[in-house]
């Protein structure tokens, strides 16, 4: 148990520090700037109690809000995203939801496909529609969440396979 709690831990800080220094100065096209830090509610155990999630989520995006300036955003987000994971993990893994580990092994791939595209794409409306705040940007936001949701999939996506497979 207290194994595990550091491992925790550490992949915690790992993800949150390139998250700070790495990913936040991305900036494709002024447009594209990654999610990565998704990939920590993403794998977030379902063994484990929703209040720690959230919690979590609200740590996690407040560390990411100071950081870059976004007064707030990043934490609504974040908090949305673990309060609605649970239904969104049964929404995409149906029975198999409530295994451990069903979601990196033991289901199909577009299940996967689901779950992490529903987390990112939610998050990154909620993210975009606090930025912009408009409702005359609607199309900004959406092509602005789009664009960033494909990016970040493809680096969460790699990540998970990588941290999977060890």
């Amino acid at each position: 148990m207290i194994r595990e709690s550091i491992r925790n831990i550490v992949f915690y800080t790992i993800i949150l520090v390139s998250q700070l220094l790495i990913f936040n100065h991305f900036n494709f096209f002024d447009i594209i700037n990654p999610s990565v830090y998704l990939i920590i509610f993403i794998l977030y155990k379902i063994s484990y109690s929703n209040s720690s999630l959230i919690f979590l989520g609200f740590i996690t995006g407040l560390i990411i809000d100071l950081a870059m300036q976004t007064y707030g955003c990043h934490t609504f987000a974040t908090i949305t995203i673990c309060y609605l994971r649970e239904r969104i993990e049964k929404n995409s893994f149906g029975v198999n939801a409530n295994l451990p580990s069903a979601m990196i092994k033991g289901t199909r791939m577009i299940n996967r496909f689901i779950f992490f595209m529903l987390i990112i794409f939610i998050h990154s409306s909620i993210y975009y529609s606090l930025v912009f705040f408009n409702n005359e940007l609607i199309g900004k936001i959406f092509y602005y969440s789009l664009l960033n949701s494909i990016v970040t999939f493809i680096i969460v996506w790699v990540l998970s396979q990588l941290i999977s497979n060890n």
